[in-house]
């Protein structure tokens, strides 16, 4: 289901201030009117009208103060109140002979800012629709003087053609300023998060390199306790296994650097890749069982570089975490092949058995770092920023019935 669209209050409260500015002016014309020109009017009703509004208006920026989202319902609600009032105005003060008539207009043109085409249209209509409720309104006095009825109908399509301006024209503006507006935020949030993981980037080098030396003083260590200790030693053994990992992950390291400088890729076939990612989850995940559906995936590959593995290994371990956080020692992962698109799609989903993902983090996670009380999401930033790079889709949302998933789409090519 999709959410309605929000927007800030900000322009909303702005356009509730303005309308004091143009109730004064209203109230100043009727003034104008009465004292100065001495014209025939309800002035009684037109001060009382006045009034209701500078209540409504009231009341509205009593409603509005302060700063949150504003459905896009309640912008259309405002324009179509301008309308109504201002109608209910003119109504009394001669109808669509009055000069002020074409001030109608300006609900169409604020419409064609802040809201969507199809809304616009139908503040477009409905303030026709007022005009043309004062056209017919218009005493038939008037309306059979000399050349005044050609005048009036003159006036009122000169309205019509107006707002078909407003339509065609300020509406298309508006979109493009907002479709640029939209581009530029998205450019300054890939930036910022390109930024993050140069940081991150450095920061892993730096401690990689760092890294180096320790290891091999401990590696000369360890062969000095060979000539000392018997070689069956299971402590020995043991230290000399997990420290040949810590040089074999540093090497891959190193390789994985070189391959990202490069922008190097290559055909990793699917069966490598599946056994492969089974190998590294029982190595590093053996107290986890792991429910595994994967269907046959011989002759087919996907376009990646060694970073892959590295990507979907995070992804694996968060579920782990968020397992183990719920007394649960299990994670789902499976696969299945989508035709459906243009090309062939591997769609790879990681379920774990937590509490699932807070909603408002949802948005966010994947795009930068999000603080929470498991960290700060560098893992699932890390992998996102992968996947992209290589051409995959990462998704995050919450299961139907417990935990969260993780769905990562990649394009698969044909080995035949």
């Amino acid at each position: 289901m999709s959410r309605p669209h929000l927007q800030t209050n900000r322009h909303l409260l702005l356009l509730i201030k303005l309308r004091y500015g143009f109730i004064f002016l209203q109230l100043l014309v009727v003034l104008f009117a009465e004292y100065w020109f001495e014209y025939t009017l309800p002035y009684l009703t037109l001060k009382l009208i006045i009034v209701i509004e500078l209540a409504v208006n009231m009341v509205l920026f009593y409603c509005y103060r302060g700063n949150r989202n504003a459905r896009e319902s309640e912008y259309l609600f405002q324009v179509l109140l301008d309308i109504l009032l201002l109608t209910i105005l003119l109504y009394f003060a001669k109808g669509a002979t009055n000069p002020f008539v074409s001030l109608l207009l300006i609900p169409v043109a604020i419409a064609a800012v802040t809201l969507s085409r199809r809304l616009l249209i139908l503040v477009s209509f409905v303030a026709l629709a007022a005009y043309s409720v004062l056209f017919f309104s218009i005493d038939s006095h008037q309306m059979h003087m000399v050349d005044m009825q050609q005048h009036f109908l003159g006036m009122w399509v000169n309205f019509v053609l107006s707002a078909l301006v407003v339509v065609l024209v300020v509406a298309s503006l508006a979109q493009a300023m907002r479709n640029q507006e939209r581009f530029v935020s998205k450019l300054r949030e890939e930036q910022l998060r390109q930024e993050q993981l140069v940081a991150l980037g450095t920061t892993a080098a730096q401690f990689a390199h760092q890294l180096a030396t320790p290891l091999a003083t401990a590696n000369l260590l360890t062969e000095e306790l060979e000539f000392e200790l018997p070689e069956d030693n299971p402590l020995l053994k043991q230290l000399s296994e997990q420290l040949h990992l810590c040089r074999r992950r540093l090497q891959d390291f190193r390789e994985m650097s070189e391959e990202v400088k490069l922008n190097s890729k290559r055909l990793i076939p699917m069966p490598q890749l599946v056994a492969k990612l089974q190998e590294e989850v029982q190595l590093n995940f053996a107290d986890i069982e792991v429910q595994y559906s994967i269907p046959s995936l011989e002759n087919l590959a996907v376009r990646a570089d060694t970073t892959l593995l590295p990507a979907l290994l995070n992804l694996i371990q968060n579920a782990v975490q968020s397992s183990k956080r719920n007394n649960c020692q299990q994670i789902q992962i499976q696969c299945h092949l989508d035709n459906r698109a243009q090309t062939q799609q591997l769609v790879l989903t990681i379920r774990d058995f937590g509490a699932g993902l807070p909603e408002e983090s949802l948005l966010e996670l994947g795009s930068t770092l999000v603080e929470s009380e498991q960290g700060f999401g560098m893992g699932v930033l890390l992998s996102h920023a992968t996947l992209e790079r290589l051409g995959a889709q990462l998704r995050l949302y919450n299961h139907s019935e417990s935990g969260a998933v993780a769905e990562i789409l990649m394009e698969l090519v044909s080995l035949q």
